[in-house]
């Protein structure tokens, strides 16, 4: 196996991973209804629903950009989201 197919299978896994953890965060976060800050490639970042971006991921859209997602509780506790 060359190195840029190792490379390539170890992309593709951290990438699942990180998929699989934001899944879990907002089916979490969902279950207690709470909200998560999103960061939009224009630099807002903006309060959503877990439960309304769980309905939207279900459904098969996926307008969300995952970039500089943390739950709002730790955003009341310091941190600047």
């Amino acid at each position: 196996m060359s190195t840029e197919e190792e490379y390539k299978e170890l992309s593709a896994k951290l990438r699942y991973g990180l998929e699989l953890a934001e899944q879990r965060l907002i089916e979490e976060t969902a279950r207690r209804e709470g909200t998560l800050c999103y960061g939009r490639p224009d630099g807002k970042v903006v309060r959503v629903s877990a439960t309304e971006l769980l309905k939207l991921r279900q459904s098969g859209e996926n307008n969300t950009a995952s970039v500089a997602v943390c739950a709002c509780s730790e955003m009341e506790s310091g941190w600047d989201c």
